[in-house]
């Protein structure tokens, strides 16, 4: 019984076995005839596509390593790949070629090193199982072509996803690279490019592009490839918002509606608006930079009218101080100073930027202006801008960077490493420039110094690396070509200027409007959309782009009216915002869920401790009730000045003027000269009122008014009264009171 299944399965392999011979044994079809195609042969590899983007990602030709200006070990290549032709020579041709073997590419010193199989003081930086470690043997293998001379090169990178909202614990997310040559072809670069977050206590990036959450808020992913740069946005929210909380109405106001979009995503809520004493102080000081009058603060107090913000702003946008402080912010851009200039030339410069600030000119026409200036730097005030810079290097990166927030610096030496702006791109802009001369004038007098901007016949700019002439071009354009590969004359109009004027303000030069907003954004929100505030790049992001898109589009279509452009931040939900901090936005200070309190700029500091002193100081050659925002430069003699962080007026950068607390600004608050001797002074605020014989309660709510733009609260009127109940001399009561007040926050921060 046990034999009987094998036995039918030995029939059965019988029975298959017999038909397979029988089948063998009939005559066999003709095959049908199959095409065979060769394989396609795989594409050359690319020195400037392949080679160079392997040794960006892993950091070769990175600055820290033999991209910096003397390279290491004897081996320098270009930073960041911005010279191929340099790098192939010193790879392929320099110490005789010993860096590469053709006969045996994987001995190559150029593969070797990196790959850890010869001592490397960089370490291990390519695995030899890598695929990028194969391309590069097959470069070696291919006779390591040359980099050519008309090559497509990468104009865009995009990421995918652009942007991605990832909670504590989520999964990694994975980037996607592609990169747009200039012959149309696309290319996933992923394993090409170069990539690493802008902030790892938000979230981390391997240099595969994997995204890991760390902690709440919000950074880039900073790409680069091919000399172009690009970013991937990922936000770590706060907190997980309720569904109520989400499907709560948005704001109607286009900046709260796009502040408020945000701050959802992010799991942010925000403050309350902020009082009408805060609100009154907070805009004078932003707008006017002067403290509001006690009869301004009870008026306010006690109408009733639902628009009466929004009528503040209107009044506060039409008084003289207006153009007194918006000059000396200006100023500051523009560095208008005697020592550059000239007393009679700093002069004539400041007296220009103040009567368009007065007659409300159109930024736009300002700037246009300012560009096409010559002429009398004595009676032409905007001429002296091409003695603040007066050469075509030093006028490209301070047009750059005043008017479009852009950085040009790095590019004047090498391509930018953090940016798509080459050495060409420098090159062709400061060409913009190359005719600009100044010659010396007697009109005023043999010692007078007065100089004459005007428009040369002659003068170039050349490309340092190889001397070729540059011709003018706008930033991030393509200079085309007339028929037969002629280039266009720049001098046609006389002055190659006039196209610059013409681009740098034109509504569609989205660089300029964006600036624009974002500085004044900054200025009156404490913080910028994009910081800082004055660095608008690709690897600088906006932390919100829309809401900058939309006041840049405010801008444009109030054409160009910084007024206009002040109204609407000053009028939204967001500017009013209380500055105290509740416990679900406490974390944040970049995001406008609540008013970020800012230290008063130097000038207007001293303004408030003369106003509340009821004293007036008196600066050097000028006349007695000049006020610190209206002095004309930062050489007027003012030691609290200089201590309290007024720019010299030297580099075109918002950083030159500091707000970092020290230990000098604290002993002249506290037991200063100045301070000390304003509060104190025989015809000053207190002794007038005591004089008067005002009552203490009188004098005590105007103390708070004029230091603090609000009445005392109960609590301080008690401590107050306490202490003049057993006091002699109240006079002494109440200058102290104004000494503690002067060296408080409340007194300092504008909030």
């Amino acid at each position: 019984m046990c034999y009987k299944p094998l036995l039918l399965l030995s029939s059965l392999f019988a029975s298959l076995l017999i038909g397979s011979i029988a089948q063998a044994e009939k005559p066999a079809k003709a095959p049908a005839s199959i095409p065979v195609k060769s394989l396609p042969k795989p594409t050359p590899v690319s020195f400037q596509r392949d080679v160079i983007p392997i040794l960006t990602r892993f950091g070769c030709n990175q600055g820290s390593c033999h991209g910096s200006q003397y390279g290491k070990g004897g081996f320098k290549i270009s930073l960041a790949g911005f010279d191929p032709e340099l790098d192939y020579d010193h790879i392929v041709r320099q110490l005789r070629g010993r860096r590469i073997s053709t006969t045996d590419p994987e001995k190559s010193l150029f593969l070797t090193k990196p790959a850890m199989q010869v001592p490397h003081g960089g370490g291990l930086r390519l695995n030899p199982k890598s695929a990028s470690y194969r391309l590069l043997v097959r470069w070696i293998q291919e006779g390591t072509p040359a980099p050519l001379p008309n090559e497509a090169f990468v104009t865009k990178l995009e990421t995918t996803p652009p942007e991605r909202i990832l909670y504590k614990n989520d999964p990694p997310q994975a980037l996607r690279v592609m990169a747009t040559y200039s012959d149309g072809t696309t290319r996933d670069v992923t394993s090409l490019a170069r990539m690493n977050t802008l902030n790892d206590g938000v979230a981390s990036c391997t240099p595969e592009g994997i995204v890991t959450p760390i902690n709440r808020g919000q950074t880039a992913i900073m790409v680069r490839f091919g000399g172009q740069a690009a970013i991937a946005t990922v936000m770590v929210p706060f907190a997980r918002l309720t569904k109520a909380q989400l499907a709560s109405p948005f704001p109607q106001n286009p900046v709260d509606l796009w502040v408020t979009r945000k701050q959802r995503q992010l799991g942010l809520l925000a403050s309350q608006k902020c009082d009408d004493t805060t609100f009154l102080r907070r805009t004078s000081f932003d707008i006017i930079g002067t403290m509001p009058k006690p009869e301004e603060i009870q008026a306010f107090l006690v109408d009733r009218s639902p628009n009466k913000r929004e009528k503040w702003i209107d009044g506060l946008l039409s008084r003289p101080e207006y153009a007194d402080y918006w000059t000396l912010k200006w100023g500051d851009l523009l560095r208008s100073n005697r020592n550059t200039l000239g007393v009679k030339g700093m002069w004539s410069f400041t007296n220009w930027i103040r009567a368009q600030l007065q007659a409300n000119s159109p930024v736009d026409q300002f700037v246009h202006e300012l560009i096409l200036a010559q002429g009398s730097t004595f009676t032409n005030g905007p001429s002296n801008f091409y003695r603040v810079a007066n050469n075509p290097q030093d006028l490209a990166e301070t047009t750059s960077q005043v008017f479009l927030g852009v950085r040009l610096q790095c590019a004047r030496c090498h391509n930018h490493p953090f940016e798509k702006w080459s050495q060409k791109d420098y090159y062709q802009f400061a060409a913009y420039f190359a005719r600009i001369g100044l010659k010396g004038s007697n009109e005023f007098g043999i010692f007078g110094g007065e100089q004459v901007v005007r428009v040369n016949n002659y003068g170039e700019v050349h490309h340092p690396k190889n001397g070729k002439r540059m011709y003018p071009t706008a930033l991030g354009a393509q200079l085309a070509s007339l028929p037969d590969d002629k280039l266009p004359n720049p001098d046609a109009e006389g002055d190659r200027r006039q196209k610059l004027a013409d681009w740098l303000v034109n509504k569609n030069n989205r660089l300029f409007a964006r600036n624009i907003a974002n500085r004044y954004w900054g200025y009156l929100l404490g913080i910028g959309i994009a910081n800082p505030i004055d660095d608008m790049r690709t690897t600088n992001p906006p932390t919100n782009p829309q809401l900058l898109d939309h006041l840049a589009d405010v801008l444009i279509k109030n054409s160009f009216d910084l007024k206009a452009l002040v109204r609407t931040i000053c009028n939204s939900d967001t500017y009013q915002r209380s500055s105290a901090a509740t416990l679900e936005n406490r974390l944040d200070t970049r995001f406008f869920t609540n008013y970020q309190p800012k230290r008063l700029a130097a000038e207007v500091l001293l303004d408030s401790i003369d106003y509340a002193c009821g004293t007036q100081e008196k600066f050097p050659s000028l006349p007695q009730g000049t006020r610190a925002i209206q002095l004309p430069d930062s050489l007027v003699g003012s030691e609290f000045l200089d201590t309290f962080g007024r720019p010299a007026r030297l580099i075109a950068c918002e950083c030159e003027r500091t707000a970092e607390p020290n230990i000098s600004q604290t002993l002249r608050m506290m037991n200063g000269e100045l301070v000390n001797r304003k509060v104190g002074q025989w015809d000053g605020r207190i002794s007038k009122m005591v004089q008067a014989k005002k009552s203490d309660d009188a004098i005590l709510i105007e103390i708070y008014l004029t230091a603090l733009g609000r009445y005392p609260t109960t609590k301080e009127r008690s401590v107050v009264q306490g202490v003049l109940a057993f006091s002699k001399d109240h006079k002494l009561v109440f200058e102290d009171v104004l000494i503690t007040l002067i060296n408080s926050k409340e007194f300092l921060f504008n909030h």
